[in-house]
């Protein structure tokens, strides 16, 4: 049986966790890249301007430095202050999950049409998985190691319930997307056609993205040592961002309508005669999310006006009493009627 803590062991298994990484973030300097037209064209007024395109730049953005900050970390040829660099690698690095983790919340904001029940479960866990996000920022630590060179994360277990955390959290939002999803779907759809459905709306990379944080939950549980604890979180990440951005691009590209909806019932279950309702497949516009402003009405002057009878008895016809609040009146009348 291997014996997981043996030295020869936890380098070879930290040289494969460099090999891996460093294969993952290539794939990611290649998405990039590659992609990269899409921000251009919007830059350039080719495409709509749509407000989440700031946060589709931010997951790719954080991405990309987090990237190149874990490959500096990893090919130093010196010792560097790895301890500043696991705080930068950690902030890049979770805003962008945070960041794709909002491009889905986003679109289940708007799969649901801004239903408060479905809307609160999806910010409940997003909230809460930030939160652990910051925690592990606080508490993880690196050092460096001579051999094989590079910055070794310590104290790593702290980071266990962040991770299970993470996966709960993309199964809360997947399911969540789904439901949402099957209730727009006409009676008597065909599997392929509810397929094709679901591949359009983007709910295949959620999936994807959920099943791959399934691996480093799995191994950061079992706790073999430490180059096996994180070796799978960044390339989650990475799967994370990737698919997050590409449903964000596949649905502001996707133009024809699914029609999939059922044309005699809109979705909060009333009928129509007009056009039938399309399945949205674009992110949310800004108008999607109002807000709503309570109008209160304010009395010109000390006192509210004298409406009827209601006020009569506290109102002196004298010209003299006219001056002086109402209220102040009736206690005057009191203090006569004592005296006297």
């Amino acid at each position: 049986m291997v014996n997981f803590h043996d030295p020869g062991v936890i380098l070879q298994d930290s040289l494969s966790v460099v090999k891996l990484w460093h294969t993952i973030d290539g794939l990611f300097i290649w998405e990039f890249f590659i992609t990269l037209e899409y921000e251009l064209s919007v830059l350039r007024r080719r495409r709509p301007y749509q407000w989440p395109i700031w946060i589709y730049s931010l997951t790719r953005a954080c991405t990309l430095i987090a990237v190149i900050l874990n490959m500096l970390g990893f090919d130093a040829s010196s010792p560097i202050n790895c301890h500043l660099w696991i705080i930068f690698e950690l902030i890049f690095a979770y805003s962008a999950f945070a960041a794709a983790s909002l491009l889905i919340v986003l679109r289940i904001f708007a799969i649901w049409d801004g239903n408060k029940i479905a809307v609160s479960i999806a910010m409940s866990a997003w909230l809460t998985n930030v939160a652990f996000l910051i925690h592990d920022i606080v508490k993880l630590r690196a050092t460096w190691v001579p051999v094989p060179g590079v910055c070794a994360v310590l104290n790593i277990e702290s980071s266990k319930n962040t991770v299970i955390v993470t996966l709960v959290t993309d199964v809360i939002l997947c399911l969540t997307m789904l439901v949402g999803l099957l209730r727009l779907r006409q009676p008597g759809t065909t599997i392929v056609a509810l397929w094709n459905f679901l591949w359009r709306q983007g709910l295949i990379w959620v999936f994807l993205a959920t099943v791959v944080q399934i691996v480093p939950t799995v191994f950061i549980s079992l706790n073999l040592n430490d180059p096996f604890d994180i070796m799978f979180q960044t390339p989650s990440l990475i799967v994370m961002s990737i698919a997050a951005t590409r449903m964000y691009r596949s649905l502001t590209d996707f133009t024809s309508t699914s029609g999939l909806l059922d044309s005699t019932q809109t979705r909060s279950g009333r009928t129509t005669t007009s056009e039938p309702k399309r399945i949205s497949t674009a992110p949310i516009p800004l108008d999607r999310i109002g807000m709503e402003v309570a109008v209160h009405r304010s009395y010109e002057g000390d006192y509210p006006p004298v409406h009827g009878d209601r006020y009569s008895s506290y109102v002196s016809t004298d010209s003299h009493s006219q001056d002086k609040p109402p209220a102040l009146d009736a206690d005057n009348d009191l203090e006569n009627g004592v005296k006297a």
